[in-house]
């Protein structure tokens, strides 16, 4: 009857339209399996790169600095761990980072941008450890922090000639080369005490009590190396 009425079957055009619908979502699923492969795939080479950077830092400067590995929290158990925090060096890993952190006069002496003796020394075992795992990393940042003592100029600037220190490091004692691998520094100054996280409020009477007392101050004095894992499908 409808292809006496309209001069054509309609059941063969029907049946293949949604052919090609089945077809289309086949396809979606598959390009999502595969991107969800790819994504697991990359997720677990940056929990392998992870632990070889904490495994390789604990068991070579473990029994000269105290380490404090903590993963896989949010931003607010983070905080809080950090804020307790009195390790000399702490490690963060998150899904897609992980930083070390380098507390108080571990690399520096007080008031000083030229890495001393001891810190050189700290220096030889971290760099070599994250050169032999840039594989899988897609971004160095170097980031210097402050306590709120003394100007903004002089923390801005105190804080940025450590993190070029530490830069200046990798790239002529280790090697890595900021032409291939993309490598940055930072300077928050004193803006971003232990516990601050990025997009969360503050404000000035937060700033100061941050940074409370000596030791609260001493935690703020750090220097972080971040490092960013791929998330691309190659």
């Amino acid at each position: 009857m409808l292809k006496d009425k309209f001069g054509f079957n309609f059941w063969p055009s029907f049946t293949d339209l949604m052919l090609s619908l089945v077809l289309v979502v086949l396809i979606i699923l598959f390009v999502v399996s595969k991107m969800i492969a790819a994504g697991t795939e990359n997720l677990d080479k940056a929990r392998e790169s992870q632990k070889k950077i904490q495994n390789q830092i604990e068991s070579q400067i473990g029994k000269n600095y105290s380490i404090l590995v903590i993963s896989d929290k949010s931003n607010e158990e983070t905080s809080e761990k950090m804020l307790d925090n009195k390790a000399d060096i702490t490690i963060v890993n998150k899904l897609d980072r992980q930083t070390i952190t380098f507390s108080d006069k571990i690399l520096f002496d007080s008031g000083k941008s030229e890495l001393k003796p001891a810190g050189y020394d700290v220096l030889k075992v971290v760099g070599p450890v994250v050169m032999n795992n840039l594989a899988n990393i897609s971004e160095i940042q170097i980031q210097g922090h402050a306590d709120i003592e003394d100007t903004d100029d002089y923390n801005l600037t105190l804080a940025a000639n450590r993190a070029i220190a530490v830069y200046k490091f990798l790239q002529t004692e280790v090697s890595v080369d900021p032409a291939k691998y993309l490598m940055s520094i930072t300077s928050f100054g004193k803006y971003k005490p232990v516990g601050r996280e990025a997009g969360q409020e503050y404000d000035r009477a937060k700033l100061e009590k941050a940074n409370i007392d000596a030791a609260a101050k001493a935690k703020n004095r750090r220097i972080e190396i971040v490092l960013f894992y791929k998330n691309d499908m190659k």
